[in-house]
C-alpha cells in the first residue's frame, strides 16, 4: 500500500470516527446544512475512488467558502460558540480527505477513445 493510500485511509478513518456536530441555535442551521452537504459530497467521491473509478475533480474540492463563512460567523452565546468551533473541526478533517484524494489523482481524466 502506498504512503498515499494510507494517509487518505487515516484521513478517511478519522473523519468517520469523528460525530457530525449537532445545531447550536437557529442561527447555525443554514452552516450547519452546508457542512453535511459538503460531507455527503465527498463520502460519495471516496466510495467512487474506492470501487476504483476516477474522482470528479469538480466536485472534490476544498470548500474555501464554507471556511470563511464558519470563521466570519459571529457567535451571540457559548453554544454557538462551541458549535462553530466543532463545525470548523468537521470541516478540517473533510479538508484532509479532500487533500488526500487529490495527491493520487492525475490533473487531466485519461481520454476515452
Amino acid at each position: 500500500m502506498s504512503v498515499n493510500r494510507r494517509k487518505l485511509n487515516r484521513a478517511w478513518e478519522t473523519l468517520r470516527s469523528l460525530p457530525i456536530p449537532a445545531i447550536g441555535s437557529d442561527r447555525l442551521v443554514d452552516l450547519h446544512d452546508d457542512l453535511l452537504h459538503y460531507d455527503t459530497v465527498i463520502a460519495q467521491e471516496m466510495r467512487e475512488y474506492l470501487r476504483g473509478r476516477v474522482i470528479n475533480r469538480i466536485r472534490v474540492q476544498i470548500d474555501w467558502e464554507l471556511e470563511e463563512t464558519l470563521r466570519s460567523f459571529k457567535p451571540q452565546t457559548s453554544a454557538e460558540m462551541e458549535c462553530r468551533r466543532e463545525l470548523l473541526r468537521y470541516k478540517r478533517r473533510i479538508d484532509d480527505v479532500v487533500r488526500q484524494l487529490l495527491v493520487g489523482q492525475p490533473e487531466e481524466p485519461p481520454l476515452e477513445t
